[in-house]
């Protein structure tokens, strides 16, 4: 495990969702930890949590991976999240099935959705509308965000983790 600074070119950015007013939500969450995949999508924000938050960014190679570190960080005390593709949460159904939810624990989890980021569907025809279908079938709870006025969803997901035996997700729309 690895705590690095983040590489790489600015992805393109979107209205609907602004990099800056989700950082400040982290930082208002006082995580220790957020966990994610190198993914250029997210280098914008990952670069303004580790230049203005005393958060510290996790990178891991595959989701499952980060699923398991949430897991053991939230299990040791600390305040976790992952954030990860809607494509992250199908690669890591087994770590939350097998070290989440069996050691019971809590943490979040935002998901990015492709379906509302203006990609083409020749890009990726799935556009990650499975998301709230299988976060229902495991039973996990969720929230939707598809603006920066509904933000305040990610502060009542994180709420629902405390005290609680389970990951709880927060799809966001960008």
């Amino acid at each position: 495990m690895r705590v690095v600074d983040i590489p790489g070119h600015v992805p393109d950015l979107t209205d609907r969702i602004s990099n800056d007013a989700v950082r400040q939500v982290l930082e208002d969450l006082r995580l220790d930890y957020l966990v994610t995949v190198p993914e250029s999508l997210y280098e914008v924000l990952l670069k303004d949590v580790i230049q203005k938050s005393s958060m510290k960014i996790v990178q891991v190679c595959r989701e499952s991976q980060g699923i398991s570190i949430c897991s053991g960080l939230t299990y040791g005390g600390k305040k976790a999240a992952i954030l990860c593709s809607f494509k992250g949460l199908y690669n890591s159904i087994d770590s939350i099935l097998g070290v989440a939810l069996h050691c019971q624990v809590s943490f979040l989890m935002l998901l990015s959705e492709a379906s509302a980021m203006g990609k083409k569907a020749a890009d990726n025809p799935e556009r990650g509308c499975h998301t709230a279908s299988l976060l229902k079938a495991l039973d996990i709870p969720y929230f939707e965000v598809s603006s920066d006025k509904e933000l305040f969803r990610i502060k009542e997901a994180a709420a629902q983790t405390e005290n609680n035996t389970q990951p709880v997700a927060v799809i966001l729309r960008w």
